[in-house]
């Protein structure tokens, strides 16, 4: 019985243990689905960022080309 009592115990400590990583492992999964996106944004962002700069920047040089 005393076996018995151990592997209730083991198997009981296991699923315990089991739940709490698949409640983890659900949380890190969110988290990684919440970065992909603010990553994504960031990109797009950083996207527009460049086209205006380049924008500025060919006005500034067409400025200066005819104020020569």
């Amino acid at each position: 019985m005393t076996t018995s009592a151990n592997t209730t115990r083991s198997d009981a400590k296991l699923k315990k243990q089991i739940a709490i990583q698949s409640e983890q492992i659900g949380n890190l999964k969110t988290r990684i689905n919440e970065l992909v996106d603010r990553m994504t944004i960031l990109q797009s962002d950083l996207n527009g960022f460049k086209k205006n700069v380049s924008k500025d920047l060919l006005e500034v040089v067409n400025h200066l080309k005819k104020n020569k």
